[in-house]
């Protein structure tokens, strides 16, 4: 997104992230606006480091490697990893990885094997909001920008994913200079609420699974010339489970974005402004869907960005 008032911006979705074919919503008139928090987990193409390892002098994994095998024996998961480690009995072996598109082997002794783990993983996860679900095919979207990995620092390749419903147990207030975040409980373990399809420019999008949470009631979407600067409501959750209202005041709208300033006391009071956590929060207008959170402006907390509703259902990758 390009922002012209000259601050820094920062995406919202607090992720420390196989396509699917998915139907187009670019035409629903309806969805049912969330707010809820979620976990969110994408399984990894393959096993990737996340920091560089030095093996010995000057020959080094790096952050973003793929592992493609330990010996003869293919690495699918870090479990493989450590089941392979547990059996070879020889003093070193070669690891086959991808690095840049191209194959490399590095030979590691047996004992640098089990060091080694700590410093991969097979999926990455963070949390979001709900953005909303098409009450006709129950497809969702959320976060409202694309997922980047920010250990490995790219788009993460990966073999599909879930979302869970995650409860908030604290946060950490935003202050001029320095993002405040969400921090939710045991996100991994909450029961599958939906399916991650697809991680595009303007969000995440899959299927729900848990259908209590297509109870809500659906409201138009606006067109970005229906978006008027002046009141909106944000829904987010802050506490636990509870969806809450919070007033915002629209104060520029372009073409597929529009900007926004926080004028809730209660909000700024408890958060501070705008939290990373954030991202994908619906906007509503009139009882009208405007859009859903996907900026702050790091230097100043109470103001961020959002995306159309009409232009983030069209999953343009």
């Amino acid at each position: 997104m390009r922002w012209n008032l000259g601050k820094r911006i920062i995406a919202l979705a607090a992720i420390c992230f196989m396509s699917m074919p998915i139907h187009s919503l670019a035409n629903s008139d309806e969805l049912i606006p969330m707010g809820q928090s979620i976990g969110v987990q994408l399984k990894l193409e393959r096993v990737t480091f996340v920091h560089d390892v030095l093996i010995e002098d000057e020959i080094w994994f790096k952050s973003g490697d793929q592992v493609l095998k330990v010996g003869n024996e293919t690495v699918e998961t870090t479990k493989d990893w450590k089941k392979i480690s547990s059996k070879i009995n020889t003093n070193e072996v070669k690891v086959s990885f991808n690095r840049a598109n191209k194959q490399h082997l590095i030979t590691v002794s047996k004992h640098q094997l089990s060091e080694l783990l700590p410093f991969m993983r097979d999926h990455t996860e963070g949390i979001g909001t709900l953005t909303y679900v098409d009450p006709n095919t129950s497809e969702y979207g959320a976060l409202g920008h694309q997922i980047v990995d920010q250990q490995i620092e790219k788009i993460p390749p990966f073999l599909g994913g879930s979302i869970f419903l995650s409860e908030i147990a604290s946060i950490h207030k935003s202050v001029p200079g320095r993002p405040g975040y969400k921090i939710a409980k045991q996100i991994s373990i909450r029961e599958n609420a939906g399916i991650v399809n697809a991680n595009t420019v303007y969000g995440i999008f899959g299927n729900l699974l848990d259908k209590n949470l297509q109870n809500g009631q659906a409201i138009p979407t606006l067109h970005v010339n229906e978006i008027k600067e002046g009141k909106a409501e944000i829904l987010t959750t802050l506490n636990g489970k509870k969806v809450e209202t919070y007033v915002i005041e629209i104060i520029n709208v372009e073409d597929t974005t529009f900007q926004f300033h926080i004028t809730d006391e209660r909000l700024i009071k408890k958060t501070g402004g705008i939290l990373q956590g954030m991202s994908g929060s619906p906007i509503i207008q009139n009882n009208k869907f405007a859009g859903a959170i996907t900026h702050m402006v790091v230097d100043n907390p109470t103001k961020g960005a959002a995306i159309t509703i009409r232009e983030m259902i069209k999953k343009h990758p």
